[in-house]
């Protein structure tokens, strides 16, 4: 053959294969496109305008932290510390901050709510992509992939953890990560990269428990998807977990430096806390039929249903307020576990998550808890079920592949929708309702209201389980309208789940999150100021809330609640206003600050608080009832019966000499302080140091506040004789002082919460400086991240721009 023809067909030969390869790329860009087109019409509040997601933790929580940590950073400075919440709080070595993670270049770029409600559009569309790719990698087909990405995104439990950003990435990079992980065990040893990369923004976004995990189920993974020799898996894997934790070193590092002088590092402390959230086994029903006591329950139906009690401690409520993933996805589930046994690892990484999540009912959460390293620092058994959720929803893509194949069988699907149709007629028997009348007594009626809306989400189980019955039907007998037929099948998911779990995202109108509550302004004009480095202000928790009726048509009962907590200066808004707190929200509390929200919880008097700098109090009237409050209300919101009331004992200034230091030699307990007069009078501040190096008491000299900042108080003191300043601002490890001239100063602890310092006699300026522990070394671990991963990517870029590198063999079509 001559050459000419040889080239000819060599170049009919490549074009055909670039046309082939351009046709499989298109299908499968159009499948994506079709599957975010579902995500983003599923989520459309969260891309609409003049909308704000107003639930619990993003209403209440992260704008706050998110103004205040952008409002910071534009001015050039780093938030180390936060001065707004209960006596001052490390702000980046408290990881939920996210002050290094990637969404926070949005906060520059849109308004603070536009951008948490992108970002966690964002975190919805990489979970749908996520399980697309994941599947693809896996071998399943395009339609099978779909389904996978849709059943992940709109599942109950993703849908629900739209309120917390920093556990909802965490959940939805995790397909991807599998993903990455699966090409780093069978391809070149640079893909250890990609795993060790999306591991890290993990870290980086503040959820270190789910990190931790990421962990344990990449183990799994290894051992049960490794392919040829252990030794070299587990070794990609060693490699890709430490350069994930180089890469995420800059937030690790400041992380642990406040977990080993946290209240996490009692494990018998924290017990009760952890397995709070443990998912109850009959909530598992919710499973396959949601929603169950409206949307969401309230919290006496949970107790009740749940626990058997009237009343129950901690925080009341679901962690997750959907679990909902439907008898559909459960089906194809099972059906692709049965049928791919190469994907045993999903099933046992589903099992053992399923497993953990019953937490206090479950018993392998307690194991976990006395016996894994670190594990006891953790709480809410319940996040395991996201893993469920995404190990369901894989599964179930791999179940459309059997019925694509024509292998799947109708008669389960029609036996199951027998069952969920017996279910929902039975529970609405009158022998149901004389037995929930004789089993809860005074709360028949809220038990009935359940047990019929039970009955209702048993029988839309019941079509959601036909349909996919008929469809089942209608491939093994026309391949024809085969296509038609999966498409119809993912429409139903994603029918079924948006049915179950559309209310289970809330928004509200952004005047919701922009409007400045009067009693805001009122503190100020008080005052006379804002900012911090003035006094604190206590708002104190109701049971129960008062709002005028016409808040009802401005936003449902879950934005209402959160409307009030803006109205009463709650938790962390109050941060917007430069008006600090005395209460506690961010996690990691010292031991000290742990006693201290123990006894808030107690309402220790008034006088207490003035010792801390907390010169007013914000709550409902039937609080402030006492005589000694007569004189004492500043304003009032009558519709929502809330008051600000000035503090009636004499308060603490932040900066003051102490009259007579006393010194100890342990830790004081603070509950014995505050039962104690002459602390309580001001008479007396305990410290603790040794005997020797305390001056006696001090009756002359002053202390004045020159210069307040987050990371740096400058305090002017004149003293005829040697003295102890305190400052009632939280005693950390990551705080200097120094004179002037630059000579150092010890901080010692007082009163069981706050700095001092001692003094010699003169005039003095001391200065207070704080930096993040461990923020430089962490940095310098995240640098040498950096610079291994370019050199990896780099080194392999040149081995196959010399031919020198290996070469997998790859398979387009519908398997692969």
């Amino acid at each position: 053959m001559s050459e000419e023809p040889r080239g000819l067909i060599n170049h009919v030969s490549a074009s055909s294969g670039n046309r082939v390869v351009a046709r499989f790329r298109r299908s499968t860009g159009v499948a994506v496109a079709g599957l975010c087109a579902l995500v983003l019409l599923f989520y459309a509040r969260l891309w609409l305008p003049d909308l704000v997601l107003i639930k619990r933790d993003a209403f209440r929580f992260f704008l706050p932290l998110k103004q205040y940590m952008v409002e910071r950073l534009a001015a050039g400075e780093l938030p180390h510390w936060f001065p707004y919440e209960s006596l001052g709080r490390p702000f980046i070595g408290v990881p939920v901050t996210g002050v290094f993670h990637p969404f926070t270049a949005l906060y520059f770029l849109l308004p603070i709510h536009d951008a948490y409600r992108v970002s966690v559009l964002l975190s919805c569309l990489l979970a749908a992509v996520g399980a697309f790719t994941l599947g693809r990698v896996l071998g399943f087909s395009r339609a099978g992939a779909l389904l996978a990405g849709v059943a992940f995104a709109l599942s109950g439990y993703v849908v629900s953890l739209t309120e917390n950003i920093v556990y909802l990435y965490s959940i939805c990079a995790l397909p991807i990560f599998c993903a990455a992980l699966e090409k780093a065990l069978a391809e070149r040893w640079v893909w250890v990269v990609s795993p060790a990369v999306i591991w890290a923004t993990v870290f980086l976004n503040g959820d270190i428990q789910t990190g931790y995990y990421y962990g344990f189920i990449a183990m799994v993974w290894t051992v049960m998807r490794a392919r040829g020799f252990y030794r070299e898996a587990c070794l990609r894997l060693a490699c890709a977990g430490a350069l994930a934790g180089l890469l995420a070193g800059i937030q690790l590092g400041p992380a642990a430096a406040l977990f080993v002088n946290s209240e996490r590092m009692q494990a018998a402390l924290f017990h009760d806390t952890a397995l709070h959230w443990s998912t109850h086994p009959l909530r598992l029903l919710t499973v396959v039929a949601s929603p169950v006591g409206g949307a969401p329950p309230p919290p006496d139906v949970v107790r009740l249903f749940l626990t058997g009690e009237q009343s129950a401690t901690g925080p009341s409520g679901l962690w997750a307020e959907s679990l909902y993933i439907g008898v559909p996805v459960v089906g194809l589930a099972l059906l692709g576990a049965w049928a791919r046994r190469d994907l045993r690892v999903l099933a046992v990484l589903g099992g053992l998550a399923l497993l953990l999540a019953l937490g206090r009912y479950g018993g392998l959460y307690e194991v976990f808890y006395h016996v894994m390293p670190l594990w006891s620092a953790f709480r809410y058994p319940e996040r395991l079920m996201g893993v469920v959720s995404f190990t369901a929803a894989m599964l179930a893509g791999a179940g459309v592949d059997v019925l694509r194949k024509g292998q799947g069988r109708a008669a389960p699907w029609f036996g199951a929708a027998a069952l969920c149709g017996g279910i929902g007629v039975g529970l609405r028997t009158e022998l149901v309702r004389m037995w929930a009348a004789s089993h809860f007594g005074p709360a028949a009626d809220v038990a009935h209201e359940v047990i019929l809306s039970a009955a209702l989400a048993f029988l839309f189980s019941l079509m959601a389980a036909l349909g996919v019955g008929l469809v089942t039907v209608a491939i093994r007998r026309s391949g024809l309208w085969k296509e038609v037929s999966l498409a119809l099948l993912v429409a139903i998911v994603a029918l079924d789940l948006s049915r179950a779990n559309l209310e289970a995202y809330h928004t509200g109108p952004v005047e919701a999150a922009v409007f400045t509550p009067g009693l805001a302004e009122a503190v100020k004009r008080d005052a006379g100021g804002a900012g911090p480095g003035h006094y604190r202000l206590l708002s104190i928790k109701e049971g129960t809330s008062l709002y005028p009726e016409r808040l009802n048509q401005w936003v449902d009962k879950v934005g209402a609640s959160s409307v009030i907590v803006r109205q009463a200066l709650d938790v962390e808004h109050n941060a917007e206003f430069r008006i600090e707190s005395i209460k506690v929200y961010l996690p990691g509390h010292s031991l000290g600050v742990a006693s201290l929200v123990k006894l808030a919880r107690q309402k220790f008097g008034v006088e207490g608080y003035a010792r801390y700098n907390v010169a007013y109090f914000i709550g409902r009237s039937s609080h402030f009832d006492s005589p000694r409050f007569a004189q004492a209300l500043v304003a009032k919101i009558p519709d929502y019966d809330l008051g600000l009331y000035k503090n009636p004992s004499p308060v603490s200034p932040r900066a003051y000499l102490s009259r007579s230091p006393e010194p100890v030699a342990s830790p004081v307990e603070l509950a014995t302080l505050l039962t104690r007069s002459d602390f309580l009078r001001g008479e007396v501040d305990v410290v603790e140091a040794p005997h020797a190096i305390l001056p006696g008491p001090s009756k002359v000299g002053s202390a004045s506040v020159e210069h307040y900042a987050p990371e740096e108080v400058r305090v002017r003191v004149e003293t005829p004789q040697p003295a102890v300043l305190v400052l009632l601002d939280a005693y950390d490890v990551g705080w200097r002082a120094t004179l002037e001239g630059g000579k150092a100063v010890p901080i010692l602890r007082a009163n069981g919460l706050v700095r001092a310092v001692v003094l010699p006699a003169g005039s003095h300026v001391v200065t207070f400086a704080y930096e993040t522990p461990l923020l430089r070394a962490g940095a310098g671990a995240s640098v040498a991240g950096v610079v291994v991963c370019l050199g990896l990517i780099l080194y392999a870029g040149r081995r196959l721009r010399g031919g020198t590198g290996s070469h997998q063999p790859t398979h387009d079509g519908e398997g692969t």
